[in-house]
């Protein structure tokens, strides 16, 4: 089962929570309290720090591609700003590997050392609470990068990731005619996308007593650490694999760790879009789908709510939750290139890097002056 579960919410407390949320915007909120809490209004008393602003990122985690893309285009909206006279021109980056109590200690010191935006990947809902709480009091912005912490100083920028887990699994479920086994890869353990992922794929897969989930494994978003579970996995779990659910760049290390121990390869979704999981998919004719969301997008995308926020503008909630494209079978030709390989380490963004237009994220605000304007930088 999942590391942590939240109660589910009446459906008196659904509405009471989703009023503050835009109602265009309502319909991919499902399951929003398994990743975060809907909190109205959060920062009505917060004020920003005027310009230039130091700009800093406190991460988790920077041992895959999709972290680094993450860092990489903050780095370049920083230059951004900086070239616009608004920030300074160094970020500021932490990276804990992992180590909650490390993150927070290294948050504290980025507020000590002046950051006034900090944008982060955190690795737990609840263990940098403390530090977001002194960030806010002394008017600095703790922005989240799709792992949404349920510390209520803090803004959430995210993709429901309740909703790709239960989007996956009704997938799956449907591809294999309602029976089959199936393991899960998760990521890393305790952040709210671990968490909330696995309970969005069990929930869809619940109304269909065929399917078993065989095993929910870890691989740290990593291929060759997703390979070497999935290996050690099936060595002890003789039962036939029908499908694999990978919460992101995992999807090649599980398909090869079945061809490894001689076994078919399942049926293989993910939630990233890696260059190399298309390669294989066509070189394997696989039976797969996964959404668009690279880290260096996704940052992007977290960082135009921070440019609201910024710019005086005030959030009607505290967790915004955003929609992302899909690969298919049918769209497959629109994001694949003859020149990825299964060692390719880019992204399939096709050609707008864009996840959703940046004019998605102005119904959630008011007041305030226009933001700041700069681009998103192609990392392909």
């Amino acid at each position: 089962m999942p590391a942590a579960q939240a109660a589910d919410p009446t459906a008196e407390q659904q509405a009471k929570a989703l009023s503050a949320v835009p109602k265009d915007a309502q319909k991919y909120y499902g399951g929003y309290w398994y990743a975060s809490d809907i909190i109205a209004n959060p920062f009505s008393d917060w004020k920003p720090h005027p310009p230039p602003w130091q700009i800093c990122h406190n991460d988790s985690y920077l041992g895959n591609s999709w972290r680094a893309n993450l860092v990489a285009e903050l780095r370049a909206l920083t230059k951004q700003l900086a070239d616009q006279g608004l920030a300074k021109p160094d970020l500021n980056v932490t990276n804990s590997n992992g180590d909650i109590n490390l993150e927070l200690t290294q948050l504290k010191a980025q507020i000590a050392q002046g950051c006034d935006i900090i944008m982060s990947y955190p690795g737990s809902a609840t263990g940098l609470c403390s530090g977001i709480k002194e960030a806010y009091d002394k008017g600095i912005l703790f922005v989240t990068i799709d792992s949404t912490v349920t510390c209520p100083e803090a803004l959430n920028v995210a993709t429901n990731p309740y909703y790709r887990g239960q989007f996956e699994g009704d997938w799956i479920a449907k591809q294999l005619n309602g029976k089959g086994n199936v393991i899960v890869m998760n990521g890393q353990p305790g952040t709210a996308n671990t968490v909330a992922q696995e309970s969005g794929f069990r929930q869809a897969v619940a109304p269909y007593p065929g399917i078993k989930v065989a095993g929910s494994l870890f691989g740290m978003w990593t291929g060759s650490v997703a390979k070497s579970e999935v290996l050690k996995f099936l060595a002890t779990h003789p039962q036939p694999i029908q499908a694999a659910f990978s919460t992101g760049n995992m999807g090649v290390g599980i398909g090869q760790a079945f061809e490894q121990s001689g076994r078919p390869i399942p049926i293989i979704t993910e939630v990233t879009n890696l260059c190399s999981l298309l390669a294989y998919w066509k070189e394997k004719k696989l039976t797969a789908n996964t959404f668009v969301q690279d880290g260096g997008p996704m940052a992007y995308a977290a960082f135009i709510p921070a440019l609201h926020m910024m710019a005086g503008q005030k959030p009607k909630v505290s967790t915004i939750f955003m929609p992302l494209p899909s690969i298919t079978a049918e769209n497959f030709n629109d994001y694949y290139d003859p020149s990825m390989t299964v060692q390719s380490t880019c992204f399939a963004n096709g050609k707008d890097l864009h996840l959703v237009p940046d004019a998605y994220f102005d119904q959630f605000f008011t007041g305030g002056q226009p933001r700041a304007q700069v681009k998103i930088v192609a990392k392909q």
